[in-house]
Protein backbone atom coordinates (compact mmCIF):
# COMPACT_ATOMS: atom_id res chain seq x y z
CA UNK A 1 0.00 0.00 0.00
CA UNK A 2 1.18 3.36 -1.04
CA UNK A 3 2.10 6.09 1.67
CA UNK A 4 0.87 9.00 -0.68
CA UNK A 5 -1.94 10.43 1.00
CA UNK A 6 -4.42 13.10 0.03
CA UNK A 7 -7.13 15.23 2.12
CA UNK A 8 -9.23 18.44 0.55
CA UNK A 9 -10.66 20.50 3.10
CA UNK A 10 -13.66 22.56 1.28
CA UNK A 11 -14.43 25.46 3.52
CA UNK A 12 -16.65 28.63 3.85
CA UNK A 13 -13.81 30.79 1.70
CA UNK A 14 -11.49 28.44 0.64
CA UNK A 15 -10.91 25.04 -0.99
CA UNK A 16 -7.35 23.60 0.29
CA UNK A 17 -5.42 20.24 -0.85
CA UNK A 18 -3.14 18.52 0.63
CA UNK A 19 -0.75 15.35 -0.59
CA UNK A 20 1.76 13.74 1.71
CA UNK A 21 3.80 11.13 2.17
CA UNK A 22 2.38 10.05 5.62
CA UNK A 23 5.27 7.74 6.78
CA UNK A 24 7.69 10.77 6.72
CA UNK A 25 5.26 13.55 7.10
CA UNK A 26 6.58 14.81 4.15
CA UNK A 27 4.28 17.35 2.02
CA UNK A 28 4.08 16.48 -1.63
CA UNK A 29 2.13 19.18 -3.11
CA UNK A 30 -0.46 21.77 -1.49
CA UNK A 31 -3.10 23.97 -3.35
CA UNK A 32 -5.08 26.45 -2.08
CA UNK A 33 -8.27 28.33 -3.71
CA UNK A 34 -10.91 31.04 -2.97
CA UNK A 35 -14.05 29.36 -3.54
CA UNK A 36 -16.45 31.20 -1.54
CA UNK A 37 -18.96 28.84 -0.45
CA UNK A 38 -20.14 30.81 2.68
CA UNK A 39 -21.00 34.43 0.41
CA UNK A 40 -24.27 35.26 1.74
CA UNK A 41 -25.35 32.26 3.14
CA UNK A 42 -26.90 34.13 6.14
CA UNK A 43 -29.03 35.92 3.51
CA UNK A 44 -30.35 33.19 1.42
CA UNK A 45 -29.40 30.04 3.40
CA UNK A 46 -28.10 28.28 -0.04
CA UNK A 47 -24.64 28.68 -1.61
CA UNK A 48 -24.28 30.70 -5.03
CA UNK A 49 -24.05 29.21 -7.68
CA UNK A 50 -20.90 30.69 -8.52
CA UNK A 51 -19.12 29.89 -5.65
CA UNK A 52 -20.67 25.92 -6.55
CA UNK A 53 -18.80 26.58 -9.76
CA UNK A 54 -15.33 27.56 -8.45
CA UNK A 55 -15.67 24.69 -6.01
CA UNK A 56 -16.30 22.02 -8.49
CA UNK A 57 -13.88 23.36 -11.05
CA UNK A 58 -10.80 23.32 -8.13
CA UNK A 59 -12.09 19.47 -7.01
CA UNK A 60 -11.55 18.74 -10.70
CA UNK A 61 -8.09 20.25 -10.65
CA UNK A 62 -7.48 18.47 -7.14
CA UNK A 63 -8.78 15.08 -8.42
CA UNK A 64 -6.06 15.39 -11.35
CA UNK A 65 -3.12 16.44 -9.32
CA UNK A 66 -4.16 13.25 -6.79
CA UNK A 67 -4.32 11.35 -9.23
CA UNK A 68 -0.44 12.37 -10.55
CA UNK A 69 0.52 10.75 -7.35
CA UNK A 70 -1.49 7.69 -8.57
CA UNK A 71 -4.30 8.83 -5.43
CA UNK A 72 -7.65 7.70 -6.50
CA UNK A 73 -10.13 10.22 -6.16
CA UNK A 74 -12.61 7.39 -4.13
CA UNK A 75 -9.56 7.65 -1.60
CA UNK A 76 -9.16 11.03 -0.65
CA UNK A 77 -10.22 11.99 2.67
CA UNK A 78 -12.57 14.97 1.88
CA UNK A 79 -14.09 17.50 4.99
CA UNK A 80 -16.90 20.30 4.27
CA UNK A 81 -17.10 23.06 7.60
CA UNK A 82 -19.61 25.32 8.53
CA UNK A 83 -20.69 26.86 5.16
CA UNK A 84 -22.07 22.74 4.80
CA UNK A 85 -23.51 22.51 8.03
CA UNK A 86 -26.02 25.36 6.92
CA UNK A 87 -26.38 25.37 3.26
CA UNK A 88 -30.16 24.06 2.29
CA UNK A 89 -28.56 22.75 -1.17
CA UNK A 90 -25.54 21.53 0.39
CA UNK A 91 -26.63 17.83 -0.33
CA UNK A 92 -27.39 18.39 -3.79
CA UNK A 93 -24.25 19.82 -4.45
CA UNK A 94 -22.45 17.38 -2.85
CA UNK A 95 -24.19 14.40 -4.93
CA UNK A 96 -23.05 16.27 -7.84
CA UNK A 97 -19.29 16.19 -7.76
CA UNK A 98 -19.54 12.18 -6.19
CA UNK A 99 -21.66 11.53 -9.34
CA UNK A 100 -18.89 13.99 -11.60
CA UNK A 101 -15.80 13.57 -9.77
CA UNK A 102 -16.31 10.40 -8.00
CA UNK A 103 -15.15 11.89 -4.21
CA UNK A 104 -16.99 11.66 -1.37
CA UNK A 105 -17.61 14.71 0.76
CA UNK A 106 -18.01 14.46 4.57
CA UNK A 107 -19.68 16.69 6.26
CA UNK A 108 -17.83 17.60 9.65
CA UNK A 109 -19.14 18.55 12.99
CA UNK A 110 -17.84 21.85 14.88
CA UNK A 111 -16.28 19.30 17.31
CA UNK A 112 -14.57 17.38 14.77
CA UNK A 113 -13.27 20.23 13.09
CA UNK A 114 -11.55 21.80 16.46
CA UNK A 115 -10.38 17.94 16.80
CA UNK A 116 -8.48 17.28 13.76
CA UNK A 117 -6.96 21.14 12.94
CA UNK A 118 -5.46 20.87 16.85
CA UNK A 119 -4.45 17.05 15.92
CA UNK A 120 -2.87 18.38 12.39
CA UNK A 121 -1.07 20.78 14.50
CA UNK A 122 -0.10 18.99 16.97
CA UNK A 123 1.19 16.35 14.35
CA UNK A 124 3.62 18.73 12.56
CA UNK A 125 4.52 21.52 14.94
CA UNK A 126 7.30 22.05 16.49
CA UNK A 127 7.94 23.36 20.16
CA UNK A 128 4.93 23.56 21.21
CA UNK A 129 3.84 23.77 24.99
CA UNK A 130 2.37 21.20 27.31
CA UNK A 131 -1.12 23.69 26.77
CA UNK A 132 -2.42 25.58 23.90
CA UNK A 133 -5.02 27.89 22.85
CA UNK A 134 -5.78 27.85 18.80
CA UNK A 135 -7.68 29.98 17.12
CA UNK A 136 -8.94 28.63 13.45
CA UNK A 137 -10.74 31.51 11.61
CA UNK A 138 -12.55 30.52 9.07
CA UNK A 139 -15.03 31.71 6.13
CA UNK A 140 -18.54 30.77 8.17
CA UNK A 141 -16.72 29.81 11.74
CA UNK A 142 -14.06 30.54 14.45
CA UNK A 143 -12.42 27.92 17.05
CA UNK A 144 -11.54 28.18 20.36
CA UNK A 145 -9.23 24.86 20.90
CA UNK A 146 -8.11 24.51 24.44
CA UNK A 147 -5.45 21.47 23.92
CA UNK A 148 -3.24 19.58 25.77
CA UNK A 149 -0.08 18.53 23.79
CA UNK A 150 1.05 15.15 25.01
CA UNK A 151 -0.57 12.68 25.25
CA UNK A 152 -2.65 14.85 22.63
CA UNK A 153 -6.49 15.67 23.97
CA UNK A 154 -8.73 18.20 23.48
CA UNK A 155 -9.76 20.16 27.01
CA UNK A 156 -12.64 21.90 25.76
CA UNK A 157 -13.33 24.33 22.08
CA UNK A 158 -16.24 26.29 21.44
CA UNK A 159 -17.44 27.08 17.73
CA UNK A 160 -18.44 30.70 16.71
CA UNK A 161 -20.82 31.35 13.82
CA UNK A 162 -18.31 34.43 13.31
CA UNK A 163 -15.88 33.80 9.99
CA UNK A 164 -13.92 35.92 7.06
CA UNK A 165 -16.61 35.67 4.80
CA UNK A 166 -19.69 36.18 7.23
CA UNK A 167 -17.98 39.39 8.83
CA UNK A 168 -17.46 40.64 5.27
CA UNK A 169 -21.24 40.28 4.61
CA UNK A 170 -21.98 41.79 7.88
CA UNK A 171 -20.04 44.70 7.42
CA UNK A 172 -21.53 45.77 3.86
CA UNK A 173 -24.72 44.99 5.52
CA UNK A 174 -24.50 47.30 8.73
CA UNK A 175 -25.17 44.31 10.66
CA UNK A 176 -21.94 43.54 12.20
CA UNK A 177 -22.07 44.83 15.68
CA UNK A 178 -24.95 43.40 16.16
CA UNK A 179 -24.15 40.35 14.81
CA UNK A 180 -21.41 40.03 17.37
CA UNK A 181 -23.67 41.30 20.02
CA UNK A 182 -25.95 37.88 19.93
CA UNK A 183 -22.78 35.82 19.57
CA UNK A 184 -21.29 37.43 22.69
CA UNK A 185 -24.23 37.08 24.62
CA UNK A 186 -24.54 32.87 23.39
CA UNK A 187 -21.31 32.10 23.69
CA UNK A 188 -18.74 31.96 27.03
CA UNK A 189 -15.32 33.13 26.42
CA UNK A 190 -14.34 32.88 29.77
CA UNK A 191 -11.97 30.07 29.54
CA UNK A 192 -9.99 31.20 26.56
CA UNK A 193 -8.95 34.44 28.31
CA UNK A 194 -5.33 36.19 29.43
CA UNK A 195 -3.52 33.56 27.49
CA UNK A 196 -1.43 33.29 24.24
CA UNK A 197 -2.84 32.09 21.58
CA UNK A 198 -1.49 29.89 18.16
CA UNK A 199 -3.67 31.47 14.97
CA UNK A 200 -4.20 28.77 11.98
CA UNK A 201 -6.36 29.11 8.76
CA UNK A 202 -6.09 31.04 5.63
CA UNK A 203 -7.23 34.58 6.94
CA UNK A 204 -4.77 34.76 10.59
CA UNK A 205 -1.54 32.90 7.96
CA UNK A 206 -2.36 35.57 5.23
CA UNK A 207 -2.42 38.48 8.28
CA UNK A 208 0.99 36.79 9.40
CA UNK A 209 2.66 37.75 6.17
CA UNK A 210 0.44 40.91 5.99
CA UNK A 211 1.54 42.37 8.86
CA UNK A 212 5.72 41.39 8.31
CA UNK A 213 5.17 43.51 4.67
CA UNK A 214 6.06 39.85 3.21
CA UNK A 215 6.25 40.00 -1.36
CA UNK A 216 5.31 35.97 -1.33
CA UNK A 217 4.36 32.77 0.66
CA UNK A 218 6.59 32.28 3.27
CA UNK A 219 5.19 28.96 5.66
CA UNK A 220 8.47 29.74 7.41
CA UNK A 221 7.79 33.11 8.23
CA UNK A 222 4.45 31.91 9.69
CA UNK A 223 5.45 29.35 11.62
CA UNK A 224 7.96 31.60 13.08
CA UNK A 225 6.35 34.55 13.86
CA UNK A 226 5.08 36.06 17.51
CA UNK A 227 3.25 39.19 17.43
CA UNK A 228 2.21 41.22 20.12
CA UNK A 229 -2.01 41.95 20.09
CA UNK A 230 -1.55 45.26 20.48
CA UNK A 231 0.74 45.53 17.65
CA UNK A 232 -1.54 43.37 15.47
CA UNK A 233 -4.69 45.36 16.73
CA UNK A 234 -2.96 48.58 15.17
CA UNK A 235 -2.42 47.13 12.06
CA UNK A 236 -5.71 46.27 11.62
CA UNK A 237 -6.97 49.30 12.73
CA UNK A 238 -4.59 51.20 10.45
CA UNK A 239 -4.39 49.40 7.16
CA UNK A 240 -8.00 47.37 6.93
CA UNK A 241 -10.67 48.83 8.63
CA UNK A 242 -10.89 51.94 6.00
CA UNK A 243 -9.72 50.09 3.23
CA UNK A 244 -10.50 48.06 -0.07
CA UNK A 245 -9.61 45.07 -1.95
CA UNK A 246 -7.73 47.32 -4.33
CA UNK A 247 -5.52 48.49 -1.53
CA UNK A 248 -4.42 44.84 -1.06
CA UNK A 249 -3.23 44.33 -4.91
CA UNK A 250 0.62 44.48 -3.57
CA UNK A 251 0.38 41.42 -1.58
CA UNK A 252 -0.09 39.04 -4.41
CA UNK A 253 -0.20 35.98 -2.05
CA UNK A 254 -3.76 37.13 -1.27
CA UNK A 255 -5.56 36.36 -4.50
CA UNK A 256 -9.40 36.39 -4.01
CA UNK A 257 -8.85 36.42 -0.49
CA UNK A 258 -8.33 40.41 -0.93
CA UNK A 259 -12.12 40.40 -0.74
CA UNK A 260 -12.35 38.88 2.69
CA UNK A 261 -9.13 40.16 4.10
CA UNK A 262 -10.66 43.18 5.87
CA UNK A 263 -13.79 41.41 6.95
CA UNK A 264 -11.27 39.08 8.42
CA UNK A 265 -9.01 41.26 10.19
CA UNK A 266 -12.09 42.78 11.39
CA UNK A 267 -13.16 39.16 13.24
CA UNK A 268 -9.76 38.31 14.54
CA UNK A 269 -9.02 41.78 15.87
CA UNK A 270 -12.64 41.59 17.77
CA UNK A 271 -12.11 38.07 19.29
CA UNK A 272 -8.38 38.51 20.33
CA UNK A 273 -9.48 41.70 21.99
CA UNK A 274 -12.95 39.85 23.86
CA UNK A 275 -10.06 37.29 25.30
CA UNK A 276 -8.16 39.97 26.11
CA UNK A 277 -5.13 38.18 24.46
CA UNK A 278 -1.45 39.24 24.80
CA UNK A 279 0.38 37.39 21.75
CA UNK A 280 -0.37 35.73 19.19
CA UNK A 281 1.70 33.53 17.27
CA UNK A 282 0.90 31.30 13.87
CA UNK A 283 0.93 28.10 11.90
CA UNK A 284 0.40 26.86 8.86
CA UNK A 285 -0.88 23.37 9.49
CA UNK A 286 -4.29 22.40 10.62
CA UNK A 287 -7.33 20.68 9.44
CA UNK A 288 -6.61 18.75 6.51
CA UNK A 289 -3.39 17.51 7.93
CA UNK A 290 -5.43 16.04 10.85
CA UNK A 291 -7.59 14.11 8.65
CA UNK A 292 -4.86 13.10 6.76
CA UNK A 293 -2.60 12.15 9.30
CA UNK A 294 -5.28 10.41 11.74
CA UNK A 295 -6.42 7.91 8.61
CA UNK A 296 -9.91 9.41 7.82
CA UNK A 297 -12.68 10.59 9.85
CA UNK A 298 -14.37 9.07 13.32
CA UNK A 299 -17.92 8.64 12.92
CA UNK A 300 -18.68 10.52 15.67
CA UNK A 301 -17.87 13.93 13.87
CA UNK A 302 -20.08 13.24 11.26
CA UNK A 303 -23.36 15.19 10.57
Amino acid sequence: MSNYKASIDIGSNSTLLLIMDVSEKKILAEESRITGLGKNLDKTGCFEESSMEATYDALSVYCDIAESFNINPEDIIVTATEASRVAKNAQEFFKRIRDGLRIRIQTITGEGEAYYTAYGICAMAKSLGQEVVILDVGGASSEFIKIQTNPFKILETISLPIGSVRTTDWLENGLFHSELDKIYAKFDLKNYMNTPILGVAGTLTSLALMIENANEYDADLINNLSVNVQNFQSFVSEKLVDSTSEDFEKYSFLGKRATTIRGGGICCAELLKKVNCPKIMFSTFGLRYGTLLSGGIDGIYLI
